[in-house]
């Protein structure tokens, strides 16, 4: 059981449970006995035996009470008393002081009297005898207030058992829900966080709690603030950084283009060298400055590209890049028109993007397979390269900014780790989704998810 909701309900359940039990055997059983065993000298049955005994005592003497009384159960002896003319009981037991006054009253004119005695209902007989002195007979009708919600409580012990379960269950399983809720907030709030949404606070859902785990929220949404403000510092830093850079590489490009246009005799190598490494760096530079800084960064999407037709077209244009390695290009669709909002180029560059990748890690003589399929409303474009693949364990991180696997890092086929990360903020911001995976009888499968547009018919 990995739920801490569940190990919270079910202990709190079988701790009040296991209380209610052992409340009810302690009151019950071990103060006073189990009262089925009881029943048969409680109320109405001890008063018929108690007058049976009484009228074969009139005509037969007091012995034949005080026999029957002397094997009576110890419950009977407690509740009653034969006393004779001299205020002595036929038992030789002490009777109350609290009784005298009950015993006094009962007489030849007054035969039968009642009293409360110890908060418990208690009646006087007068038995004349036709042989002997009368004896005055006390019986302890019944239970105090206190013994008879006892009883009660007993004689309804599993209604009330079934009850107190319902109850307690209720309550704790609305305790176990009020302490676990925010801490699955809290998990809920960490993926997110993790999966990049640095603007997701968690305090608005807890307001209503004034506790540790409130605290908790403050400190944790404190903490994404400041990484947050981190990050978007960082990025910041490094589009100033690249903005700087252009205008030096700019002048770096024009002396160049003066060098060539001199012809002099020897330096070509060496300039095409330098032309090649300018033009690397005005790569990174651009793709540094195609990263948005922030989620306000994002423009709305007022265009809209039909899937089939720009993969086609995507395709023919890297036709050369394919045909120097020898590649072949296979494009399997399923949906006739599959619309989706864009804005201006941004799902273009994404999408070439990645194919220029399923183009550069797929081996001479390769194949790479665009498949495309279409669900009620989405389509997922699939783009399968037939090289090594990636490590399962580097799957999530090829989208990191800057991130190159150990296969991956030299210029010439690792790039600088920009392209995908790129692609996977392109495609968020088309609120569609992408991961990568190793695919079965090739290399790596990159899989985009985008919403598809219905327009309806005039």
């Amino acid at each position: 059981m990995r739920s801490l909701f569940w190990k919270m309900f079910f202990g709190a359940w079988i701790t009040a449970m296991v209380m209610v039990v052992a409340a009810i055997y302690i009151t019950h059983f071990g103060e006073f006995g189990d009262p089925r065993q009881e029943e048969r000298w409680e109320g109405p049955a001890l008063f018929r035996e108690v007058m049976r005994n009484m009228r074969i005592a009139r005509r037969h003497g007091p012995e034949q009470f005080q026999h029957w009384l002397e094997k009576a159960p110890k419950k009977v002896k407690r509740r009653v008393y034969a006393v004779d003319q001299q205020g002595n009981d036929i038992l030789g037991r002490e009777v109350p002081s609290n009784m005298g006054s009950l015993i006094d009253s009962l007489d030849y004119r007054n035969r039968e009297a009642h009293k409360l005695v110890n908060n418990k209902p208690t009646v006087g007989f007068f038995l004349p005898l036709r042989t002997g002195d009368p004896l005055r007979i006390v019986v302890v009708a019944g239970d105090s207030k206190e013994g008879l919600l006892l009883r009660f409580l007993w004689r309804n012990f599993w209604p009330m058992l079934l009850l107190s379960m319902i109850a307690s269950g209720l309550a704790c399983y609305w305790l176990a829900r009020y302490l676990s809720r925010p801490l699955e907030q809290l998990r809920a709030a960490t993926k997110r966080v993790a999966a990049g949404e640095l603007d997701y606070r968690v305090t608005p859902s807890l307001k209503s709690r004034n506790d540790e785990l409130t605290d908790l929220a403050l400190d944790f949404d404190s903490m994404t603030a400041q990484l947050q403000e981190s990050m978007s510092e960082q990025r910041r830093l490094i589009k100033d950084v690249s903005h700087e850079l252009r205008s030096p590489l700019a002048r770096l490009q024009v002396a160049l283009a003066i060098a060539r246009q001199k012809q002099i005799n020897g330096l070509n190598t060496e300039l095409d060298k330098i032309g090649k490494a300018a033009d690397y760096l005005e790569d990174i530079i651009a793709d540094v400055l195609s990263l948005p800084i922030s989620s306000q960064e994002q423009r709305p999407l007022d265009d809209v590209v039909e899937v089939n037709a720009l993969i086609s077209a995507l395709a023919e244009d890297l036709h050369s890049e394919a045909a120097d390695k020898d590649l072949s290009f296979e494009i399997r669709s399923e949906g006739e028109e599959l619309l989706v909002a864009t804005r201006g180029s941004s799902l273009t560059a994404a999408l070439e993007n990645i194919l220029r990748n399923a183009i550069k890690y797929s081996p001479e003589h390769g194949r790479v397979k665009v498949l495309i399929k279409e669900s009620s409303d989405s389509c997922t474009i699939s783009v399968i390269d037939s090289g090594s693949g990636v490590a399962d364990e580097e799957l999530e991180a090829i989208f990191r900014p800057f991130y190159r696997t150990d296969s991956a890092r030299t210029r010439e086929s690792g790039g600088f780790g920009l392209g995908l990360a790129i692609a996977q903020r392109t495609i968020l911001h088309h609120q569609g989704s992408i991961s990568a995976k190793n695919s079965r009888d090739a290399g790596l499968c990159v899989e985009i998810k985008l919403p598809l547009l219905h327009i309806a018919d005039d």
